[in-house]
């Protein structure tokens, strides 16, 4: 048998092995989804493996209307409450206990209607960020993650409409969907419309990003946002006409990037770990989750009855097998050299080891 024969067979014997197929072989990887449902009340979860295996981890919630993960591994929870025994709230859900607890309650008068969240980088302070449907400046909750949570106003100069998106890129540059919802009675319903808007890691306004009616057919309420890796591109999701729009950040060009087909199927954006974005509908109707490629293409759907009016989704990072592919990789290679050696002995009467 030659030399590269019996490393071959070595590693073959020691892969084959129980220890090495259950760790490798049957490793999937896949992305969990995490959906708040304002209409069920619920938060939900489901693995982009097994996608209509959704399990419901909580339906003790309060019209969600927001979710985002904090540097702890919890998952932060924006509430409108009911108007009567429950004031809007921020609540944090432990994946790894399963419980919720409240982490913050808000002003009912002033600070009602929270619609979405996100976190200051971490050097910036790290504080959670709050947006809301409605006009005032968007909140700043320090203390979110132990001890007392502290809620003020963190956004200045530019009054907002409203705040139903927020996305914040890693030197602290604020953007804001700015976006009110007025009643139309020609239609009989509320219209939505505005522009995207930033603002500087103090919470200075800065300018316009995105105006209303942008190219493309017009970013007509724009609601979800949602910052692309490199940080260059901003999506958004367009209430009103079902459509996702790009803004490249360096020239502030709006063009369309995707669309559902239909008006109120796109409001929370977020991303899998292969670059494809999900959006949620808030029509009630569809209970819908729709997948589209990184060049925009509509790749799937995602359905459950539960998702109902969908407040918003959180992509956790798919578990990174790499440090223990290495360490089971140098396993296989100590072990199968070990292997080798003891061959090489047996037959030349020599090690190859040194």
């Amino acid at each position: 048998m030659s030399v590269q024969n019996a490393l071959v067979a070595s590693l073959c014997l020691f892969v084959t092995s129980p220890l090495v197929s259950s760790t490798l072989v049957t490793a999937t990887l896949a992305d969990t989804v995490y959906v708040v449902s304002q209409s069920t009340n619920k938060l939900l979860a489901f693995d982009t493996a097994t996608p209509s295996t959704v399990a419901t981890l909580s339906s003790a919630l309060s019209k969600p209307s927001a979710i985002a993960k904090g540097s702890d591994g919890n998952l932060y929870i924006a509430e409108w409450g009911n108007g009567d025994s429950i004031n809007p709230r921020i609540s944090r859900y432990n994946p790894t206990t399963q419980q919720l607890a409240v982490v913050t309650t808000l002003d009912y008068a002033t600070q009602s209607n929270p619609s979405s969240l996100t976190f200051r980088p971490s050097l910036l302070g790290g504080e959670l960020l709050v947006g809301r449907l409605g006009a005032g400046p968007i909140l700043k909750v320090s203390g979110w993650n132990g001890g007392s949570a502290a809620v003020a106003d963190y956004t200045s100069e530019l009054p907002l409409d409203g705040s139903l998106g927020l996305a914040v890129a890693a030197d602290g540059t604020l953007y804001v969907s700015n976006t009110a919802y007025n009643y139309n009675p020609s239609i009989g319903y509320a219209v939505a419309s505005g522009p995207i808007v930033s603002f500087n890691a103090s919470g200075t306004s800065i300018g316009t990003v995105a105006t209303a009616g942008s190219d493309q057919g017009g970013l007509s309420g724009p609601t979800g946002l949602l910052l692309s890796g490199s940080g260059q591109t901003l999506y958004s999701t367009s209430v009103m006409n079902g459509k996702i729009f790009a803004t490249n950040l360096s020239t502030f060009a709006t063009t369309q990037f995707a669309t559902t087909g239909n008006p109120f199927e796109s409001g929370p954006i977020a991303q899998l770990s292969d670059g494809s974005l999900l959006v949620g509908s808030v029509s009630g109707l569809s209970n819908t989750i729709y997948q589209f490629s990184s060049s925009g293409a509509m790749t799937g759907t995602f359905s459950n009855n539960d998702f109902g009016t969908i407040g918003g989704i959180l992509v956790a990072p798919v578990p990174e097998p790499s440090s223990l592919l290495l360490v089971m990789m140098g396993m296989i290679g100590t072990i199968g050299l070990a292997r080798l050696n003891a061959w090489h002995s047996r037959h030349s009467g020599g090690s190859i080891l040194p």
